[in-house]
């Protein structure tokens, strides 16, 4: 496809970019203490700048560091201080031909108390959730000193360099609390009617036009907020905003969707179609004049290019797909979108950051965040044509091999099984999650690209690896379930990656032993299999580890079949007619009556087998899960980092 529209060039206000694809502002917290544009996340946007998007709209920046610090490393144009690296930031975008906007952001009642030591502020002292914080009600003082604030932001922005400024007025945050009947419950001329909801956000306008003039001013909102409770807005609602925002003679508009109470309907899990919500960007499209930008789940060219086909937008976001791939769009205009690593939408970015309030990683990308560090033009090109053997096929066993024969040593795969993939093969059969296939296909091309010698269907012995005289082995063998051989009968059990591959079939009444990831999802086959489910879990609830936003989605599809859960209970024996499981709150037992017994027990590293292959003489490394079990993100990561520094003697 030669993606005529996706390489057209478009405007917003007197801005000319160089095609129709727009970076997402995203939170990294890549920036240093005092919100400074640090060189790892300059680093970062450059990587992007570099892979050819045409317009980056940073992460949300704050303008105020008093009131609002929702996290100790957001970036943030609060301060003069804050310009000077914002400078760089820009200027080192502008090297590669893209534009930039400082996407301005005020937390209100969203804000960090903790970080602040304030009181959060919001329009009428509505906590974000029933039970959240209460926030104080802004005075006409406050509301001025923080209009001041946006503005002052936007003048050190155009001086930094930025192309454009966005208001952030979407997912719940100040602005959003100010447009919104639920958290606007003024009676001044600050609340109430439409235009005086609007009034805060009509001032920040007027006040940067004032003092810059022609300057791009973009406004993100929530175009439908998709949450069924009085006071939110719908489609007609966000209509209704944009309508008054289009007078008031912003350059373009940025739709997302969702809420603060649903963040699915705007960075949303794998199980959602792409482009399941693009209804309400073509509504924005049909009712405005001025330039929409809008998010549709994009994670391939071709589709991107469907939208702006169908006049769904003027411009497509790319989120997530950027952390995959900084490429995208470069792969794209060379016309091999099959070399894109497409997000997969399994969340670990967003779990990263708002789960665990660290810095975002990607489980397709080793290097996001860390292109600072991780420098192609660094990279030691010194394998000199010495064999090096990797052992399995998996994730991790791929990029290990992909960096190595970067290097330039000689590389053999050998792989057991007939594909390629390792337990992405398992993985990918789940509901939802063929797109996996996907990331099989992608690294595999890599591989052979780079000229990765793979051998299917051949088992690495010491003997074999032997005649190949590798200065280097890496064992990326995945991880072996757990199975309790001091567990009674646990021979009568099938393991839950045999029932999801298909190699094992549940008969009648179902015990599934174990709720992690692979457990829940095997959970889900077999309900949909139509089999009553008891779920046994030791810890004292289902899921324990998952990434809520995850771990939410999938039992909404378990919970309606009403399986019987057993927390904190332990597998004791597996019987002929089930099996036996203590209450490790009570010390009693019970016994389950089954058909088929499930072990979804987790998985064990490779430290026998690396020891093996040691005793043999070889330099052995493990890689991936076979060292420390766990996900695709820790496989990628491991196998990355084992390449790249590997030293040969």
């Amino acid at each position: 496809m030669a993606y005529e529209k996706l390489f057209t060039p478009g405007r917003i206000g007197p801005l000319t970019i160089r095609n129709r694809a727009v970076m997402s502002p995203m939170g990294t917290d890549f920036a240093d203490t005092n919100g400074n544009a640090s060189p790892r996340l300059i680093a970062y946007y450059a990587e992007r700048a570099k892979g050819g998007i045409g317009l980056i709209i940073n992460e949300y920046t704050g303008v105020d560091d008093v009131d609002s610090i929702p996290t100790q490393h957001n970036l943030r144009m609060a301060q003069d201080y804050n310009v000077k690296a914002a400078e760089e930031l820009t200027e080192t975008v502008h090297i590669y031909g893209a534009k930039i906007f400082a996407q301005l952001h005020h937390g209100g009642a969203t804000s960090k108390s903790a970080f602040t030591g304030r009181q959060n502020l919001s329009p009428s002292g509505v906590p974000m959730t029933p039970a959240g914080e209460v926030p104080r009600e802004m005075t006409l003082e406050d509301i001025k000193r923080v209009q001041d604030k946006f503005i002052a932001a936007a003048v050190r922005c155009k001086k930094a360099g930025y192309d454009g400024v966005e208001l952030h007025a979407a997912h719940g945050y100040l602005m959003t609390q100010f447009l919104s009947e639920y958290y606007n419950r003024r009676t001044d001329q600050y609340g109430g009617s439409l235009e005086n909801r609007c009034r805060f956000i009509d001032e920040v306008i007027a006040g940067i036009r004032a003092k810059l003039g022609n300057y791009p001013i973009s406004v993100r909102i929530c175009g439908d907020e998709m949450t069924d409770h009085p006071g939110f807005w719908n489609l007609e609602g966000g209509l209704a905003i944009a309508r008054h925002l289009e007078a008031q003679g912003i350059d373009c508009i940025n739709i997302s969707n969702g809420s603060s109470w649903n963040g699915n309907a705007n960075c949303e899990p794998f199980s959602y179609t792409p482009g399941w919500k693009k209804h309400v960007a073509k509504a924005f499209k049909e009712a405005l004049s001025i330039p929409v930008i809008a998010t549709n789940t994009i994670k391939d060219p071709d589709f991107a290019e469907q939208l702006l086909e169908e006049g769904v937008s003027d411009f497509v976001a790319l989120g997530r797909s950027q952390f995959a791939d900084p490429e995208f769009m470069n792969k794209a205009k060379a016309g091999h979108p099959e070399k894109i690593r497409n997000c997969i939408g399994c969340m670990y970015c967003r779990e990263r950051l708002l789960g665990g309030a660290m810095p975002v990683q990607c489980s397709l990308n080793p290097r996001l965040g860390r292109e600072y560090r991780y420098r192609w033009q660094d990279l030691q090109k010194n394998g000199a044509g010495r064999p090096v053997v990797v052992v399995g096929g998996g994730p991790g066993g791929l990029e290990c091999a992909i960096i190595l024969a970067k290097r330039g040593f000689a590389v053999t795969m050998l792989e057991k099984s007939a594909t390629l993939g390792g337990t992405l093969n398992i993985a990918k059969l789940p509901p939802f999650k063929a797109n996996i296939q996907g990331t099989i296909d992608v690294l595999a091309l890599e591989a052979r690209e780079a000229g990765v010698d793979i051998r299917l269907n051949t088992e690495a012995t010491p003997e074999l690896v032997k005649s190949m005289a590798p200065v280097g082995v890496f064992l990326a063998v995945g991880a072996p379930p757990v199975v309790p051989k001091s567990i009674p009968g646990i021979e009568k059990a099938v393991l839950a990656e045999d029932v999801i591959l298909g190699k094992a079939q549940c008969q009648g009444d179902v015990a599934l032993i174990g709720t992690g990831l692979t457990g829940l999802e095997c959970a889900e086959m077999v309900l949909e299999q139509g089999h009553k489910l008891t779920m046994v879990e030791m810890n004292p609830t289902v899921g324990q580890g998952i990434y809520n936003v995850v771990f939410n989605d999938i039992m909404s599809r378990i919970t309606p079949h009403s399986p019987e859960i057993l927390a904190s209970h332990k597998l004791t024996a597996v019987t002929d007619s089930g099996a036996e499981v203590a209450d490790l709150t009570t010390g009693g037992t019970k016994t389950l009556a089954a058909d088929t017994v499930v072990l979804a027990l987790g998985t064990r590293n490779q430290a026998p087998l690396a020891a093996e292959f040691e005793a043999a003489g070889f330099p052995t490394i493990l890689v991936g899960s076979a060292e420390t079990p766990g996900r695709i993100a820790g496989a990628v990561r491991g196998g990355f980092e084992k390449a790249w520094t590997f030293a040969a003697e």
